[in-house]
């Protein structure tokens, strides 16, 4: 297997994109609504995460979009210990539509095999909790059955679920965080950043490790316990 292209060699999406079929990729999405994380919707909360990912790691291309339209809200994140190549998906449709946008953007690459994580609000879990999972229903949220029914995986996909409380109605899933939540959700984003890095670092083979420590009722207090 050839040897990675150094950072000054990714100027783009797609020359990154030239070396996927010879090496690994990761692809992760954040599930949102366009400009929804900027207003701190709640529905978007999985794309505040990817936002801050990509914040996190400056080090990151640029698609050329206005050559192809199905890399919007794409960009390639480099980190040296990633164990591949990283594409990171912000939401550049409606929420019911963030599936079909990463699979046209996984097969515009010609990756459409990569596997994913999907980082997602989910009103039945309590506010600022988080959780980690290999697999399993789309539990009524429409982005999930958009996933589910443009991937031939169906439900078998890794998801990172972030509680927003409430109930299951539109006027407060696309509704904004009060100041007093926000206060609660700032150390979520936090943790869930760290866990898509070790998802990304340790790889999917990792899931049952990543699962035991994300899953505990101290992560969001001490998210530095995947690094130990």
């Amino acid at each position: 297997m050839s040897e990675p292209p150094s950072k000054k060699q990714r100027t783009g999406i797609e020359d990154a994109s030239k070396t996927a079929e010879g090496s690994r990729v990761l692809a992760v999405l954040g599930l949102g609504n366009p400009g929804g994380s900027c207003k701190r919707e709640r529905h978007s909360l999985g794309a505040r995460v990817a936002a801050a990912l990509v914040q996190e790691h400056k080090s990151c291309s640029s698609p050329e979009s206005k050559e192809n339209k199905d890399l919007d809200g794409a960009v390639w994140l480099h980190g040296e210990k990633f164990q591949a190549q990283v594409l990171v998906l912000e939401p550049q449709r409606p929420i019911n539509d963030n599936g079909p946008q990463l699979h046209s953007a996984l097969s515009a690459l010609n990756i459409l095999d990569s596997p994913f994580l999907a980082i997602v609000d989910d009103c039945w879990l309590p506010l600022g909790s988080i959780r980690f999972r290999e697999k399993g229903s789309s539990g009524g949220h429409k982005g999930l059955e958009g996933i589910e029914a443009s991937f031939d995986c169906r439900q078998n996909y890794h998801r990172l679920r972030l509680g927003i409380g409430g109930k299951n109605l539109k006027e407060f899933v696309t509704g904004t965080f009060t100041e007093e939540e926000e206060t609660l959700i700032e150390p979520v984003l936090t943790a869930a950043v760290s866990a898509v890095e070790a998802w990304l670092k340790l790889g999917p083979e990792a899931s049952q490790k990543i699962m035991s420590i994300v899953n505990a009722p101290t992560f969001t207090k001490d998210p530095s316990a995947l690094k130990r």
